[in-house]
């Protein structure tokens, strides 16, 4: 794994989205460039806290030891719902199981839940860029694609899963791979949920989706790290296309009428300064759907799990919104839906 500086990007995604996670301090600030101490994913294993609920499992792909964190309701049985749950750039998979709550849903509503490892603590989202997570130096490009298709068909295999309903869900670096899987792993994926991330260049170009797929898309219209007109991701980390453009990249791929269906979140916390437009485009082909939660005023975060994010996140990453729970919603949302 390289060992390397990080940039703005990696810092306030791992400061925002680490709910739960340290809060530690830059070590030094330059222009745009903040550096942090990286994640362990070694003190991430040995801290009870962060590994409680969680089984470790390996897969070996290409030469490399891929590492994934299972949690498995008792009395499951077989066949149950899958849950894959993507950690941000500079992430760790315990953290992640922590920051969105994911385990005390999974035994509510029994279903298994998995947090992958990306390698470099990061994704390889598509971004055409050497420096984008993904993209070690010295060594071949990490397919994540592969580890995913890998995963599913393991727990296909093992009689855990319902092949025909597996799901993804993740947030920013994560957001744009369940994009990318959404493109690329069609076939495996019954709906989708990317928060605050747009599509990569590069995937938009070439995504040809073998099927309609529903997805949820949460964005912040200040988000400084994602940005909501499109253009370089913080630290120059590839490029993404506008917002408005994703989503309707996706009404176009699930054939979607023109007009969708408009209303409002609840301001449960008017002191957010932060209001939530619902868009959904539920007249698609195959019973497929589109729905776009415009964040409005909101930054780079996990909306309703950000509450106890370090200053640093907000200083990088700015607001939360705190009117709804992006698990609760990203769930609801993927829940309905079965590969026919």
């Amino acid at each position: 794994m390289r060992t390397v500086g990080f940039t703005l990007l990696a810092v306030a995604i791992a400061a925002g989205l680490l709910v739960g996670a340290s809060s530690a301090q830059p070590q030094q600030q330059q222009g745009s460039v903040v550096k942090l101490p990286r994640p362990s994913l070694e003190a991430d294993q040995a801290n009870p806290k962060l590994m409680a609920g969680l089984e470790i499992r390996k897969i070996s792909l290409a030469g490399r030891d891929r590492v994934y964190f299972v949690h498995k309701p008792g009395g499951l049985g077989s066949a149950a719902p899958l849950l894959f749950v993507l950690h941000g750039g500079n992430g760790t998979a315990p953290r992640r199981a922590l920051q969105t709550g994911f385990n005390d849903i999974a035994d509510r509503d029994r279903f298994i839940v998995v947090y992958p490892q990306g390698e470099d603590y990061g994704w390889n989202d598509g971004r055409a860029n050497d420096a984008s997570p993904g993209h070690a130096d010295g060594e071949a490009t990490v397919d994540d694609v592969a580890f995913f298709r890998s995963m599913i068909d393991d727990f296909i295999n093992r009689r855990e899963a319902d092949p025909k309903r597996v799901y993804v869900i993740g947030g920013s670096n994560g957001g744009m791979m369940t994009q990318r899987l959404a493109c690329d792993a069609t076939d495996k994926i019954a709906a989708a949920a990317a928060i605050v991330a747009s599509i990569p260049v590069a995937i938009a170009s070439s995504c040809r989706p073998s099927r309609p797929i529903p997805i949820l898309m949460m964005n912040g219209t200040a988000d400084p790290l994602m940005p909501f007109e499109g253009g370089q991701v913080a630290g120059n980390r590839g490029s993404v296309i506008p917002v408005i453009e994703a989503v309707d990249f996706w009404r176009r791929i699930n054939g979607c009428s023109d007009t969708p269906e408009s209303s409002e979140m609840p301001d449960r916390d008017p002191a957010d300064g932060i209001r939530t437009d619902v868009r959904a485009w539920q007249r698609c082909s195959e019973g497929s759907e589109v729905v776009f939660f415009r964040m409005n005023g909101a930054g780079h975060g996990l909306p309703g799990r950000s509450q106890n994010k370090a200053a640093v996140a907000e200083q990088l990453g700015g607001k939360s919104s705190n009117d709804f729970d992006s698990s609760e919603e990203a769930w609801k949302f993927v829940r309905r839906f079965s590969l026919r």
